[in-house]
């Protein structure tokens, strides 16, 4: 299953570039307790065009140089081959350039698999990125988000899915890290209230609830078939902090036994931007312009996905869709907001 982000992801996700700052405090604590020697490797997984990260590695790189000047710092940058990786070595060359002690690569490959040589990496980190199901799960019929429907037999197959996924993303990074090594992740996750991106707890629409309304209402109007309504279903899963916690605790779990534990865990809170923006100038097509686009750089690759190729059509449905969600927000501003939940975890391999 291919995941693609947009192409210009760091100019319409203002969210997760927040994510990532409000994680700069724990970055730095894991940077101090690192045994650095000659050469430090640091890698980010699922980076996308490297953007939304650039000021908080060029942070990291700055503590390592005043820490010891005689490192040679390596910075990786991960994401898949279908990703915009011309824009991630551009973000990337920006640590490097006219540095003689810090170097950037590009490593293309998925996170569910082994990336590097075991024990190379100092200091591992992740933001928005590990969401996503490494396996597509069919049974949810009845919405486009298992976590906004009421289907309780998807809700427990994408949860499954979900833990499988992350239980192997965890031993794979645990192979690749140091002994003494840290990893700090920063995902999309839901609360003790059952928040998560897209649901605030009722202050405004459930965005979720709106995209599948929408996505219905080309079915009913015979512009997307049945199945292409039921593929119509974004592949990601949002963890409770158990959940993310769970092969940390275990001890038979792959990544236990390799000596990854957990250091501590948070749960985060950040206000969309797009609707604090429009509470200050009150443009309301400004606004709904932004939102519906942060929204698209991650949603729009499963309606594509979903559609049939071979059907003849005289408008695209993915263009519908966005447009009428444009619409909406644009029509009831004050009802609209993307307000993230986010789980910070800090891991060492002991």
């Amino acid at each position: 299953m291919v995941i693609a982000m947009t192409k210009g992801y760091s100019e319409q996700t203002a969210g997760a570039k927040l994510c990532i700052d409000l994680a700069s405090d724990w970055a730095g604590q894991c940077i101090e307790a690192l045994d650095i020697e000659n050469n430090c490797f640091l890698m980010d997984y699922g980076a996308a065009d490297g953007g939304t990260a650039s000021e908080f590695w060029g942070k990291i790189i700055k503590d390592i140089k005043e820490r010891k000047t005689s490192s040679q710092i390596s910075l990786i940058g991960n994401d898949l081959f279908s990703n915009d990786n011309q824009s991630l070595i551009n973000n990337l060359s920006l640590h490097s350039s006219g540095q003689e002690s810090a170097f950037t690569l590009i490593c293309a490959g998925s996170f569910y698999e082994q990336l590097v040589p075991n024990g190379l990496i100092d200091f591992g980190f992740s933001a928005t990125a590990m969401h996503w199901l490494n396996k597509k799960v069919d049974t949810l019929d009845d919405h486009t988000h298992v976590l906004a429907s009421n289907n309780k037999v998807a809700k427990n197959d994408f949860l499954e899915q979900a833990l499988y996924d992350w239980n192997q993303i965890l031993e794979m990074r645990s192979r690749e890290l140091k002994v003494g090594g840290k990893l700090l992740t920063v995902n999309l996750s839901r609360d003790y209230e059952d928040r998560y991106l897209g649901n605030n707890g009722g202050r405004t629409v459930n965005v979720h609830d709106q995209i599948h309304s929408i996505w219905k209402e080309l079915l009913n109007e015979k512009i997307i078939s049945e199945i292409e309504y039921k593929n119509g279903t974004i592949q990601n899963f949002y963890k409770s902090p158990e959940e993310f916690t769970s092969p940390l605790t275990n001890e038979n779990s792959a990544a236990y036994k390799n000596g990854l534990r957990l250091l501590k865990e948070r749960t985060v809170y950040v206000d969309c931007p797009y609707r604090k923006k429009w509470k200050e100038n009150q443009n309301t097509e400004e606004f709904s312009i932004g939102l519906m686009e942060t929204i698209r750089s991650w949603s729009r690759h499963s309606f594509v996905a979903a559609l049939d190729e071979n059907s003849e059509r005289k408008v695209n449905p993915v263009d519908l869709l966005f447009d009428r969600l444009t619409c909406r927000i644009n029509s009831d501003p004050e009802n609209w907001s993307l307000d993230y939940v986010e789980h910070h975890l800090m891991m060492e391999k002991v």
